[in-house]
């Protein structure tokens, strides 16, 4: 049986709901995120780095084992970010060793079922788009210096766009009941405070 097609209205109103129940999670998320301030050192830079590795490091298999049967749908191999933080952070200095030594998250979330691994999955997707901002930012920033070249922001070059809508497309076809919206929403509201307490980790140590 072929998926059902999704509107664009569909898609939409699923998107703004998540970003209106998320709205306070995601702006607590981004004021401990320092990444665009003019002040910001090579140290600091690879903090951030390392924060976003512990994250990632502890969502993304999970998030892959409990979206295995939609991995095609999803473009989930696509959608991985880890071996570009890895990359990123080989640039910065870390060898191999050193990367294998960085601390695991402390407290991931536990991400239940289909409906919470996509509303995490809605934050990490949701950091990409946004990242092209901070991306411009690192790299006026950092000119002349030799950090490597931002993996983890440009992630999906141009294709940003059309990979951020196939996600919403996709979510949509796997969690098509407004029931399941709650369990949604608290994944994705979960994934923002791990990110938060992460970074506000990272500051006051």
């Amino acid at each position: 049986m072929l998926p059902r097609a999704v509107s664009p209205s569909e898609s939409r109103n699923l998107l703004q709901q998540l970003k209106a129940e998320t709205r306070p999670h995601h702006e607590r998320a981004e004021r401990v995120v320092r990444l665009m301030s003019p002040g910001l050192s090579l140290e600091g830079y690879r903090r951030h780095l390392e924060a976003l590795h512990a994250v990632h490091g502890a969502l993304e298999p999970l998030l892959a084992q409990r979206l295995d049967g939609f991995s095609s749908e999803l473009l989930l191999a696509e959608r991985w970010k880890l071996p570009l933080l890895r990359e990123d952070l080989l640039a910065l200095g870390h060898d191999e060793a050193s990367l294998a030594r960085l601390p695991a998250l402390a407290h991931p979330p536990s991400v239940p079922g289909v409906p919470e691994a996509l509303g995490a999955l809605y934050v990490l997707e949701g950091s990409t788009l946004g990242g092209q901002i901070i991306l411009r930012q690192l790299v006026r920033h950092f000119e002349g210096q030799s950090v490597g070249r931002f993996a983890f922001f440009r992630a999906y070059g141009d294709a940003v766009g059309p990979m951020w809508k196939s996600f919403g497309e996709a979510a949509l076809r796997i969690c098509p009941e407004p029931a399941q919206a709650p369990r949604v929403i608290q994944g994705a509201q979960d994934a923002f405070e791990t990110f938060e307490a992460r970074f506000r980790e990272i500051h006051d140590s």
